[in-house]
């Protein structure tokens, strides 16, 4: 296990998978209403793992306002490689949404998880799994949540990830 002690003002830097994985585990630990995440894909580093799909199923099943939205770039290499967040989200249809950014959305290369209106991880590159997070940071929440918003305000609903009821 990695320490992933917070600097004095509360911030906790990483600078590696695994680090950046477990940081997004307590997060997901800490939700209680809603997660929001944003990146190219659906992060395999931080959601395909046994830990976080259980995290992430209990917190949808924690409480009816709960809530997991997540806009990414592509899903055609998440379904491709079986990524486990997916079954998750076809079987909780009404607590998990999967959106495509819109095309003016597609050039961002960052990554960022929000958690409530108090928590956040972001990672300026996605491709790197260098950043930053914080347990208690409700005015950078708040202004990533603003982004977000409006990222998911353009998207639309992801096809490649929905469930086929035959």
């Amino acid at each position: 296990m990695v320490e992933h002690t917070p600097t004095d003002e509360g911030i906790i830097f990483f600078d590696s998978r695994d680090h950046a994985a477990q940081v997004a585990l307590e997060l997901i630990k800490h939700a209680r209403q809603e997660i929001c995440f944003f990146g190219p894909l659906i992060d395999p580093v931080l959601f395909d793992n046994e830990l976080a799909i259980e995290q992430l199923s209990e917190f949808s099943r924690r409480s009816p306002r709960s809530k997991i939205r997540f806009v990414v770039c592509d899903t055609c290499k998440n379904v491709a490689q079986s990524h486990r967040f997916i079954p998750l989200a076809q079987r909780l249809t009404s607590k998990i949404d999967i959106h495509i950014a819109s095309k003016k959305h597609q050039k961002l290369r960052s990554m960022f998880m929000l958690v409530d209106n108090s928590a956040y991880l972001f990672c300026p590159n996605a491709e790197r799994y260098y950043g930053r997070a914080e347990l208690v940071a409700p005015a950078e929440v708040r202004d990533r949540q603003q982004q977000f918003d409006e990222i998911w305000s353009h998207s639309k609903q992801d096809i490649n990830t929905r469930r086929l009821n035959l």
